[in-house]
């Protein structure tokens, strides 16, 4: 796994090992950004009949639990309900994700358990992210929607 240490990220610190456990141990990760309103969603139940791949994608903000596990239901039917949903916002950038062990451990779990490989799909998934993240900082910089400039340019 890579070393998440080595960015100078703010945020709390993350454990590696607290993470794989987490990956090992829930049923649905749902991670929210300061970024995006929208949601990385990894649904990591193994469909033992394969019928019903997993899911791995940027989803819609929902109300709450009780919304996902229905609008879960639905894209993945017939799979029995999350019995552990870990839902967090990311605290830190999009490259400490990717090199964090969430994303790599998910896609091993999942092609270890569901015999998928879905490291393509995370790979466009975290270049999405990456242009949101670099769309809302360029935003932060010119003071753009949402966002505040202590500082103008004189012309």
């Amino acid at each position: 796994m890579a070393d998440v240490g080595m960015f100078g990220d703010n945020g709390p610190d993350l454990d590696p090992e607290m993470i794989e456990e987490a990956v090992r141990g829930a049923d649905v990760i749902v991670l929210g950004f300061d970024f995006t309103p929208d949601r990385l969603l990894i649904d990591l139940r193994d469909d033992p009949r394969g019928h019903t791949p997993p899911i791995v994608e940027i989803v819609e903000p929902l109300a709450g639990v009780d919304e996902r596990e229905i609008w879960l239901s639905a894209r993945r039917p017939g799979l029995r309900t999350p019995e552990e949903f870990l839902f967090f916002v990311w605290p830190h950038s999009v490259t400490y994700l990717a090199a964090s062990p969430l994303l790599s451990g998910a896609a091993a779990r999942i092609e270890t358990e569901q015999h998928v490989n879905v490291r393509e799909q995370i790979a466009d998934i975290v270049t999405d992210l990456r242009g949101r993240e670099r769309v809302d900082l360029l935003a932060a910089v010119r003071g753009g929607e949402g966002f505040e400039t202590l500082w103008s340019r004189r012309n």
